[in-house]
């Protein structure tokens, strides 16, 4: 990124700087409008959008790994399905997110391949993950097919967490960095929803689950443009 930006680029850099701006004021009013489902839909259908739009860009540009953007904005989409479903039932949102996850890992995987660091650094994180959902005493699942549901996300979530970090330590690139940090908003963001849904503590822990997912799905959605950056053999097009 020390490279001058072409008109086009900066084209992007302002499209996807104005979009995610715009879903955080959103989800201000979304927040302090009691969690309006209707807003929900909407500022998801605007993070998926800014992943289509920086597919679109990648393409055009002729960025090569073209399978590590196509699988974010898979992840994206997916993400966004989740956010329209979990509020009808739970598991198909679950598992509609956790698919998106596996979209993630996916496009995390397309940078580089997973090695033993990434996968010790998921293992360690789904241990406690799942040693936290299968023994704490005030979890309180109401039907035992949510508690597996919630161990196979968490499994999932672990391992994108994992893999970013790998990721980052070995190329300590901006890039790597919003992925990581995505990343960890996104497991945060995860543990207040099993607070909201499976211990009560209701608006207070719905608040912060919502206050970092969306800027997690935001900060993934532009590491799609912040890759393209740090292409070499993009074509100039402007």
């Amino acid at each position: 990124m020390t490279k001058k930006l072409n008109t086009w680029q900066i084209i992007m850099l302002g499209v996807n700087v104005l979009m995610i701006l715009g879903i955080f004021v959103g989800n201000y009013f979304y927040l302090d409008n009691n969690f309006s489902y209707d807003l929900k839909k909407t500022l998801s259908m605007s993070f998926a959008l800014i992943g289509v739009v920086n597919l679109a860009y990648a393409i055009i540009a002729r960025c090569k790994n073209k399978g590590f953007y196509i699988s974010m904005c898979a992840g994206l989409v997916l993400a966004m399905a989740g956010d329209v479903a979990i509020n009808k039932d739970f598991i198909i949102g679950a598992g509609l997110f956790m698919l998106g996850h596996v979209g993630f890992i996916v496009g995390y995987c397309f940078l580089e391949k997973m090695r033993r660091l990434d996968a010790v650094i998921s293992g360690i994180v789904f241990v406690i993950a799942g040693a936290y959902l299968m023994f704490w005493p005030t979890l309180e699942f109401g039907e035992p097919i949510f508690k597996y549901v919630c161990l196979v996300y968490a499994l999932v979530i672990s391992t994108m967490l994992g893999k970013s970090a790998g990721n980052f330590i070995r190329r300590r690139s901006f890039a790597n960095a919003v992925i990581f940090l995505g990343s960890i908003l996104f497991v945060f963001s995860d543990l207040m929803l099993v607070f909201d849904w499976f211990m009560g503590m209701g608006r207070i822990a719905g608040i912060l689950c919502m206050s970092t997912y969306y800027p997690a799905e935001c900060l993934l959605a532009l590491s799609m443009f912040l890759m393209t950056l740090k292409n070499k053999k993009n074509a100039d097009i402007s």
